[in-house]
C-alpha cells in the first residue's frame, strides 16, 4: 500500500476511534474542533472524510446531530486497530477523557428561556448532578432581553447564583 493511501486508511480509523471513544457526544463543531486541536488532519481532509465515512455506513448522526459509530464501523475499527500508532490512540484517549468530562459538565448546567403561546417569557434555570436536580428555578421575566441576560449570567456563575438563593433561605 502506497503512503497516501495508508495515510487516508489511518486517518479514517483515527476518526473512527475519536467517535467510538466520544460516547455519542460529538456533533459536528465538537468533533471539528478536537480533530483540528490535536492536528490529526487539516479542515478539508476532516470533512471530506466524515462525508466518506457517513456515505459508506461507517459513521451516522442522531436526531440531535450527534456522530454515532456504526456496526460496520466497529468492525472495521476492530480489524484494524493494531494498525494505529500507540502514541497516538494514548495522546488522543488523554484529550478525549477531558473533552467528555468538559462536556459532561457543561450538561450539568441549564440555562434557557422561552415565549410561550401568549408572547410572556420564562426562564429555566437548573444544576444537576449525576442526572439529579439540585436547583431548578423557573420562572417568568417581563422581557427577551431580560431573559437573555438571566440566562447568559447563570451560564457565567451558576454556583455563585445558586449560594445566593441559598444564602436568602438561610435563617
Amino acid at each position: 500500500m502506497d503512503l497516501n493511501k495508508l495515510e487516508l486508511a489511518q486517518s479514517k480509523l483515527l476518526l473512527l476511534y475519536i467517535v467510538k471513544g466520544a460516547d455519542n457526544l460529538f456533533n459536528d463543531e465538537k468533533l471539528t474542533k478536537f480533530v483540528l486541536e490535536l492536528d490529526l488532519l487539516n479542515f478539508f481532509y476532516f470533512k471530506q472524510y466524515t462525508e466518506e465515512l457517513i456515505e459508506s455506513n461507517f459513521l451516522c448522526l442522531d436526531s440531535n446531530d450527534n456522530y454515532h459509530i456504526t456496526t460496520d464501523g466497529l468492525n472495521t475499527l476492530d480489524m484494524f486497530l493494531d494498525k494505529l500508532p500507540k502514541d497516538i490512540l494514548e495522546h488522543i484517549n488523554t484529550n478525549l477523557n477531558e473533552c467528555k468530562r468538559d462536556i459532561i459538565s457543561k450538561k450539568s448546567i441549564v440555562s434557557e428561556y422561552y415565549r410561550d403561546d401568549f408572547n410572556r417569557f420564562y426562564v429555566n434555570l437548573a444544576i444537576k448532578e449525576a442526572l439529579v436536580d439540585i436547583f431548578n428555578l423557573h420562572l417568568e421575566v417581563p422581557t427577551e432581553d431580560y431573559a437573555q441576560m438571566i440566562t447568559k449570567s447563570f451560564e457565567e456563575e451558576p454556583d455563585e447564583f445558586y449560594f445566593k438563593i441559598i444564602k436568602i433561605f438561610d435563617v
